[in-house]
């Protein structure tokens, strides 16, 4: 943690930029929006004042504008790997051998264990940053591709069509399957998606990081058997495509929200 903290105390100057990869801008300010709405009064108020005043959501995508830091190479660098977990075919998070920089379910465990535990030895500095990074992971986590194969780095290295258009399985799932899903904005999508009762808040908040995950690779496996169903290199996906994982798409942007609320809640809210 020495090395984590040392570079986090050097990220004061960087600026909120729209992320390149992750569930892209509108995802994760959709995750972060059903999150502040399902924090409870005392979260909300810490959370404002660690943050001086700007929101979650405001932090959605900090954690990926990172590489465009002057720190990049001795700070950025150490948390590229934090924003997946890779698992092949035939493997499960438990099997595969772990990336010996991180993971997204190893760091969010470290960061969640520090600002639970060592709270009062952090500094304001770290805290913020802490939170942020926690802000998007928890996004990043729920999104399928982000538990994509290591032999194909996460669907990266699987090409496709979107309407017609040459791209990866990966980037589709990272910003263009929520653009043609809904031509919302990420305050729509919340509107809409934020409509469960407690008891099913409570059934999804349950749980740990890792088991969370488990979701999150099934849901990859699902994608994979899809595409490679199709029998074609390089398929053209579209309103089909869309049209049978909308329901996979809207659970992972809403049970992300209210996981990161739980979390949060958890952390700033007893």
């Amino acid at each position: 943690m020495k090395k984590l903290s040392m570079f986090l105390l050097s990220l004061m100057a960087l600026c909120n930029v729209q992320a390149l990869f992750g569930w892209g801008a509108v995802g994760h300010d959709v995750v972060a929006a059903i999150a502040e709405q399902n924090l409870n009064k005392k979260a909300k108020k810490e959370l404002t004042k660690l943050l001086d005043g700007r929101s979650i959501v405001y932090y959605s995508s900090w954690m990926d504008g990172l590489r465009n830091s002057p720190y990049y190479n001795d700070g950025y660098y150490q948390t590229k790997t934090w924003h997946y977990a890779n698992v092949d075919k035939g493997h499960t998070y438990q099997t595969m051998t772990k990336n010996e920089k991180g993971d997204v379910v190893q760091a969010l465990t470290t960061l969640t264990d520090e600002l639970t535990n060592n709270y009062e030895n952090l500094t304001d500095s770290m805290r913020r940053d802490y939170v942020k990074m926690i802000v998007h992971m928890v996004g990043d986590m729920h999104c399928p591709m982000h538990a994509g194969r290591l032999s194909d780095t996460g669907g990266n290295k699987v090409q496709v069509k979107w309407f017609g258009r040459q791209t990866s399985l990966h980037s589709v799932w990272d910003s263009k399957i929520v653009e043609s899903a809904r031509s919302w904005h990420y305050s729509e999508w919340c509107e809409q998606l934020d409509r469960k009762d407690k008891a099913f808040k409570k059934s999804v908040m349950c749980g740990t990081y890792e088991e969370w995950f488990v979701e999150t690779v099934a849901g990859a496996a699902s994608i994979y058997d899809y595409v490679e169903g199709l029998g074609v290199e390089a398929p053209n996906l579209s309103y089909q495509f869309v049209y049978d994982f909308s329901e996979l798409l809207e659970d992972r942007l809403l049970v992300g929200g209210y996981r990161l609320a739980y979390v949060l809640n958890s952390i700033f809210g007893k």
